[in-house]
């Protein structure tokens, strides 16, 4: 994945720092969910070979939908627990794959 991304709580904490550095405010929520967003969408474009499908990151951090080209949803799930970003904090490797099994299978479809 890209480097830009976090893919851990180190990661995340040393994003944080950095925008701080830069005067800027962010939370670790905050640069969480965007990175699972990230991920998921950096997910689904490698197993299709390129950005043909979007996910869409729901506001609560709870759910991707998946819009196909044709503007159609063809494709939902949930988290594990409360939130994506619960999830992210308790096991962010499992997560990963998590959401990497899903946008394979997503794009079998």
């Amino acid at each position: 994945m890209s480097e830009l991304i976090p893919e851990n709580m180190d990661e995340v904490k040393m994003k944080v720092a950095r925008a701080q550095i830069d005067g800027k405010t962010v939370t670790e929520d905050e640069v969480i969910y965007q990175a699972v967003a990230d991920l998921f969408q950096d997910y689904l474009e490698e197993a299709e070979e390129g950005h043909y499908d979007t996910s869409h990151l729901s506001d609560k951090g709870d759910k991707f939908t998946v819009i196909g080209i044709n503007g159609e949803e063809i494709a939902s799930f949930e988290s594990t627990a409360d939130d994506f970003i619960k999830d992210f904090r308790a096991d962010a490797l499992k997560l990963c794959f998590r959401l990497e099994d899903k946008a394979t299978s997503i794009a079998r479809l």
